[in-house]
């Protein structure tokens, strides 16, 4: 009989996920698997279970937010043999989940996590850890690992959105800029970036206008989206006008599609799939393409 691991962080989002247990296993047990289930009990957990354990199954279903689907492409890039994984999303924005249609209802979820659509995604490789969506640094990359989890759970979006208000603060802002020189495939940018983004994904942050519009998941390139420090108030609305309508053309933002990103600057802090991603001062991040095999939806 084939076997599963299920992982489950029981506190994403508001611990929905719980109430329908029952009926995942019984989805996953039809679909002819032997099930263990597993749920976390602190951060890297579930990581270091599907380390340990992951080459013993046949699949691998993680159920949580962007952050425990983090934990598990790191695990299974550290196993032996490629383990077709699968997703039910239970966090508060799910960038990956938007991206790829997977639903957030819980039970359609499950369904697909064990579904034989198996599809193969691009990683970013960021100084040998891997991230789903996204790298960023700059202003108000910190808001999803520095969001209280109770206040997102009771005010879901806008708990986000009042730790954005409080990150945009004149006074503060300046601490987020930082000088730095980024060599892609086919060009070299210089001079003092205020944000910053390396992406495979047609959402961050639950924003669908900080990526292109030719994304393509599975073709070995990441998108870099580079914002200069604007020089005074009105250049800054002339960015939010331009990010608005994705004008990526205007002078104070480089938009480039890349395999590999050389960073070099003065220190700086950076997130990985909404995650704290620590500080660096030198950094490659490169694409791994078809790296992750995960069951998706059905293209209509």
């Amino acid at each position: 009989m084939k076997k599963l691991l299920f992982v489950f962080n029981p506190h994403s989002g508001t611990g929905e996920i719980c109430k329908h247990l029952a009926n995942i296993l019984d989805i996953f047990t039809k679909s002819g698997y032997e099930v263990t289930a597993y749920p976390t009990q602190a951060a890297r957990d579930g990581m270091n279970k599907v380390i340990s354990d992951g080459e013993r199954f046949d699949r691998i279903v993680v159920s949580g937010g962007d952050g425990t689907l983090h934990e598990l492409v790191n695990a299974v890039m550290r196993l032996s043999k490629p383990i077709p994984v699968g997703y039910i999303p239970t966090g508060t924005v799910n960038d990956f989940a938007s991206t790829n249609a997977i639903p957030k209802n819980n039970i359609e979820a499950a369904q697909i996590a064990v579904s034989n659509n198996i599809k193969s995604l691009d990683l970013g490789c960021f100084n040998g850890e891997y991230f789903s969506y996204v790298a960023a640094f700059g202003v108000a990359t910190n808001i999803s690992y520095d969001t209280d989890q109770k206040a997102k759970n009771t005010w879901g979006v806008l708990a986000y959105l009042a730790n954005a208000v409080k990150t945009i603060n004149p006074l503060t802002f300046n601490s987020f800029c930082h000088n730095m020189t980024i060599k892609t495939d086919s060009e070299i940018l210089e001079g003092e970036y205020a944000f910053g983004a390396i992406s495979n994904s047609m959402s961050i942050a639950g924003m669908s206008n900080l990526t292109g519009r030719d994304v393509v998941l599975d073709d070995g390139l990441l998108e870099g989206l580079f914002i200069k420090k604007p020089q005074n108030i009105f250049e800054f609305d002339e960015i939010r006008n331009a990010l608005l309508f994705r004008d990526f053309d205007y002078p104070c933002i480089s938009y480039v599609k890349s395999s590999r990103f050389e960073i070099s600057s003065d220190g700086v802090a950076w997130t990985l799939d909404g995650e704290n991603g620590g500080e660096h001062r030198d950094l490659t991040v490169t694409a791994k393409k078809q790296a992750l095999n995960i069951a998706l939806p059905e293209e209509k």
